[in-house]
């Protein structure tokens, strides 16, 4: 540990906080963050040597894994023929068509360089697409840190931004249903994780995505999903296959990259033809369309049909679901575990959780202890209450079993908490 405080110290001394991106500086456990210099399947190690096995997966874009080996070959070769070529390459063709192939929504798709990124293209669609400009989001979801979608949220943006947000608790028909209503000549788009991720997992009943659909299309609205952590995680099509409910926009990241940075946006040609240059939306950017991201992409949905790991990550994440709750229990602390597939969040609470407001009144200090001592024991997980737990294909029985096994004394130390 004290080489990575060394390490700690080090980063602080260059960059805000030691991070590039908050969730890394390990504030909602109250520890020093972790530097991780390597990684090769499950396993991650700091530039100690310390090694863990991990379940951040890359905040869930490494659904094969770290360092799988098409990939990396895939990467080699690309590296040794392009950099950023400057003008397009059949690269993003041949992503775009695996994308459109997959997923049932897709006629036209449209690359950026990040999820974030995307979903504030799809926002600007939305609005050209219907001529409105209000915005409605659900509570504790996540959607980028584009200016219109965290008005309100964050210091430096103008308060006006915030008029055009309507911020409505997640799963709360009966709101949504009043606020469209109410305010439907001036609704753009309604935007919602069909699984949320960024409060911990949060997975809705589908008759609000179903009422949402109805409700949406009745008034003109568009339907925006941001699948950058569902899409190609929970099966090739996505949240909207599994679930059947079908959006008009719908926004990528994470996995469609194989890891590297990425976003898209993707949905009717009706729609996404009012983009630059056939219409006059505009959208550029010099690294969209990346001639190396591209490639990764295109080797890791070719390897996610080809091998299909979706029923193994199923079965394995139940058993690590029954496993988790079983210790839990022996230990005497109340948990909560919302899952779906191969994505799974902890609560610290002795009631269901299905928005924000009941995430916020779950035990924060029970799972920081635990987080802690799983890390102690050679668990990596995220250093925060509000993330998902990501499994990955290289991810075994006896790695679900290590974690387990954790755990019995780590629910112990936050019972104690």
């Amino acid at each position: 540990m004290g080489s990575n405080l060394a390490s700690v110290k080090k980063a602080q001394n260059v960059l805000v906080g030691g991070v590039n991106s908050p969730v890394r500086a390990f504030r909602h456990v109250q520890a020093p963050f972790v530097i991780l210099a390597h990684g090769a399947g499950v396993s991650v190690q700091d530039p100690a040597g310390h090694t863990w096995i991990d379940f951040i997966s890359g905040w869930g874009a490494l659904i094969l894994g770290h360092v799988h080996p098409v990939v990396l070959r895939t990467m080699r070769s690309a590296l040794s023929r392009n950099w950023p070529l400057g003008l397009s390459s059949p690269y993003e063709v041949e992503l775009a068509r695996l994308m459109i192939e997959a997923v049932p929504t897709l006629q036209r798709v449209r690359f950026t360089v990040s999820g974030t990124e995307a979903c504030m293209i799809a926002i600007r669609l939305a609005r050209a697409a219907t001529g409105r400009s209000k915005i409605l989001v659900f509570q504790g979801a996540y959607h980028g840190h584009s200016d219109s979608l965290m008005a309100a949220s964050t210091k430096g943006i103008p308060e006006s931004l915030g008029d055009e947000l309507l911020r409505l608790p997640y799963q709360d028909l009966q709101a949504a249903e009043q606020a469209i209503q109410q305010q439907a000549d001036s609704i753009a788009a309604v935007i919602i994780e069909p699984v949320a991720a960024n409060m911990g997992v949060i997975v809705p009943q589908i008759e609000f995505l179903q009422n949402l659909r109805r409700l949406t299309t009745a008034h003109g609205i568009l339907l925006i999903f941001d699948e950058v952590v569902t899409g190609f995680r929970l099966g090739l099509g996505g949240a909207q296959e599994r679930f059947g409910v079908l959006p008009d926009l719908t926004t990528f990241g994470k996995i469609i990259g194989g890891g590297l940075p990425i976003g898209a946006v993707g949905g009717s040609e009706q729609i996404m033809t009012l983009l630059a240059p056939e219409g006059n939306v505009f959208h550029g950017g010099t690294f969209a369309g990346h001639p190396l991201v591209m490639q990764t992409g295109m080797a890791t949905l070719k390897e996610l049909k080809r091998h299909p790991p979706y029923r193994r990550l199923e079965r394995l994440g139940a058993q690590l679901e029954q496993g988790l709750l079983l210790q839990a229990n022996r230990s005497g602390v109340p948990i909560q575990i919302n899952r779906i597939g191969s994505m799974l969040t902890v609560f610290f609470s002795n009631r269901p959780v299905r928005n924000e407001e009941e995430v916020l009144l779950c035990n924060r200090v029970r799972f920081a202890r635990w987080a802690n001592v799983l890390r102690e024991q050679g668990i990596l997980i995220p250093p925060s209450p509000f993330e998902a737990i990501f499994l990955s294909a290289k991810h075994s029985e006896s790695d679900i079993k290590k974690f387990i096994v954790a755990s019995a004394h780590a629910f112990d130390a936050a019972g104690k908490a």
